[in-house]
């Protein structure tokens, strides 16, 4: 009988009955919650936030939810059959002015209860479905069009976005009872006290930078702001081989790391750990002027480096969608707890308007990253290259104005940290002294006195703590070592 009724079909009601066979969806849990929903409307509480009208399959079902949703936030009365036809009796779906009969339907057929979080399981779960079906057949389209290796990346970039939010949207939902955050905060507190005062994020290996924050806190935007020949990527290249190493320790504070180098190659990277580690200088290295010494302590730091839990991506020019793509994957294939950006101002916008300002690419930059360390829960210590105007005032101490040129990194980072090294600004002002042709002896004793500042500051390295989010700011010094790039705790000096 059921193939009598399909030989009378017309072939475009026929071809609807096989493809609404084909598509992922349930009519029966749909028409089960939405009847719970206006027997109880208390039942709504359950999922709000849960399910949106987009999840449900049947349009007609789509506009009953939103109906539904509409009469409970905002009119104060009850969503039931008589005043959801009432919403929706000026709409296509009451042409026929049968609608009523169908909302008493699902009254009279409702769901119970207790099972509407079920219920609505299953509409998500069809809705993800029909959504993955839908981006295969998109990309399908899209990747026999795309003939050259730009374009096959930005499908590759498109199909990890939509991927990652279709992975987020079957998740739970952001809210959560206070008592749970309680708890959480309740933990961290009893881990700090542990810890006396101590480290309970990742650490740096750096004493009193990690007494100051703490070490670097699970979702924190770590902006480390500088002026060129600072230190910049010898500080987060420590970092990273202090908490990886740290992790192969058994310690609680260390991490597996993973780095996106956008301007050096993870050949020099390793390079300069393993100049670091060996002690040895790095353009004797590069040059290979080693002795028979410095061969042997290279190959016993390249056992040990080689042990390390970094994991490095060097590709130049990275999006903020590429870097999204590629921390996910460092996370879920070697469990990385700290992630470690060389540097913000080589990352490319997500936007790629050619009248797009560089302030306002920044912006998307940073705020792009803070969001990798909110949806993987990590740090994200990330490099900034600051202005020029830095370096045209009496006083170069950088200051959180001069990030306030670049975009929103001030108000995205958690925390903000500047290095500043006086030795390196003086040793210029030297430089314009000794070629000076004036030789007068006020001049020649103030050339004396830059060399003696010079000698007490030599390797002085000042890491501001200028933002703080969760906690004070200060003033951290530091020991730099140029030769092997490396920065000390002050005490060891």
């Amino acid at each position: 009988m059921g193939e009598a009724k399909a030989v009378g079909m017309s072939a475009a009601k026929a071809a609807h009955v096989v493809a609404l066979k084909a598509t992922p969806h349930s009519v029966a849990a749909e028409q089960a919650l939405l009847g719970a929903l206006m027997v109880n409307n208390r039942c709504y509480d359950e999922i709000a936030g849960q399910l949106t009208p987009e999840h449900f399959y049947i349009p007609l079902h789509a506009a009953v939810f939103e109906a539904i949703e509409r009469i409970i936030n905002t009119s104060g009365v009850e969503a039931n059959p008589i005043n959801i036809a009432q919403q929706l009796k000026s709409t296509t779906f009451n042409a026929q002015n049968d609608l009523y009969p169908h909302l008493s339907s699902m009254f009279e057929n409702a769901g119970l209860a207790g099972d509407i979080k079920s219920l609505a399981q299953v509409i998500q779960t069809t809705s993800i479905q029909r959504q993955l079906m839908g981006l295969s057949d998109s990309l399908k389209v899209e990747a026999e069009n795309a003939d050259t290796r730009e374009r096959t990346q930005e499908v590759i970039e498109r199909a990890g976005d939509a991927l990652y939010r279709l992975t987020s949207s079957s998740t739970a939902g952001t809210m959560r009872p206070l008592r749970d955050s309680l708890r959480e905060m309740y933990a961290q507190a009893e881990l700090a006290k542990r810890a006396g005062g101590g480290i309970i994020g990742i650490g740096s290996g750096l004493v009193d930078l990690d007494k100051l924050l703490g070490g670097f806190q699970r979702s924190d935007l770590v902006i480390l702001g500088a002026r060129p020949s600072m230190g910049k990527t010898s500080l987060l290249l420590n970092i990273a081989h202090n908490a990886a190493k740290a992790l192969v320790e058994g310690k609680p504070h260390g991490a597996a790391v993973g780095v996106l180098s956008l301007e050096m190659s993870s050949r020099q990277l390793v390079q300069r750990m393993a100049a670091g580690a060996a002690g040895i200088d790095g353009q004797r290295i590069a040059s290979g002027q080693l002795t028979d010494a410095d061969i042997s302590r290279l190959a016993a730091v390249t056992g040990e480096l080689a042990d390390l839990p970094i994991h490095v991506d060097d590709k130049a020019g990275m999006s903020v969608q590429e870097m999204r793509a590629r921390a996910r994957q460092m996370k879920r294939q070697y469990g990385i707890g700290l992630l470690v950006v060389d540097y913000l101002q080589l990352a490319t916008s997500p936007s790629k308007r050619s009248e797009l300002s560089k302030v306002q690419e920044v912006s998307d930059i940073s705020m792009g990253l803070k969001q990798i360390a909110r949806d993987l829960d990590i740090p994200v210590l990330v490099a900034s290259q600051l202005s020029r105007s830095v370096e045209s005032r009496e006083n170069k101490r950088p200051t959180l104005s001069d990030l306030r040129e670049s975009g929103s990194i001030e108000q995205d980072a958690d925390v903000v940290a500047f290095l500043y090294r006086p030795e390196y600004y003086l040793r210029q002002q030297l430089g314009a002294g000794s070629e000076s042709t004036a030789a007068s002896d006020s001049e020649r004793r103030k050339l004396m006195e830059l060399q003696d500042q010079i000698e007490k500051l030599k390797g002085v390295t000042e890491l501001i703590i200028a933002k703080h989010r969760n906690g004070p700011t200060d003033t951290v010094r530091l020991l730099f070592q140029p030769q092997t790039t490396t920065f000390h705790a002050y005490a060891a000096r």
